[in-house]
């Protein structure tokens, strides 16, 4: 699951880019590759309203996967709650924290075995 965590008014919150997050997404952007122009600076005041949006709906789906989770997780704040605790010039760390989040677990690891009839030889550096 791609996490992160955000601080405001001294609570840290889970922020989580579920599915749930992403058909919001879809829904109001037309797809995730969208979310740069939504947060695009050369229109301040849209750019955060957008980031206070996503970062609203990343934040309820951060407490559902802790409460599914039993994680400690202080109760999600909605996007009017955000507008009332944030200004313009926390639009950068939003933006960080919103990309942190929809990149965090994005990496794949696949483990691998060899067959238990291969033969195996050592590499000559």
């Amino acid at each position: 699951m791609r996490t992160a965590r955000i601080e405001i008014e001294g609570r840290e919150h889970l922020l989580c880019f579920s599915a749930r997050v992403v058909r919001a997404v879809t829904e109001r952007y037309g797809g995730v590759e969208e979310i740069d122009g939504a947060l695009d600076v050369s229109e301040p005041v849209r750019a955060l309203d957008e980031a206070v949006w996503l970062l609203a709906a990343m934040m309820d789906g951060g407490a559902r996967y802790a409460r599914l989770n039993e994680l400690d997780n202080p109760p999600a704040l909605t996007a009017d709650e955000l507008l009332d605790v944030l200004d313009i010039s926390d639009f950068a760390r939003l933006k960080d924290k919103i990309a942190e989040t929809i990149t965090n677990g994005k990496s794949v690891n696949v483990e691998a075995e060899p067959p238990k009839n291969a033969k195996t030889t050592r590499a000559d550096p």
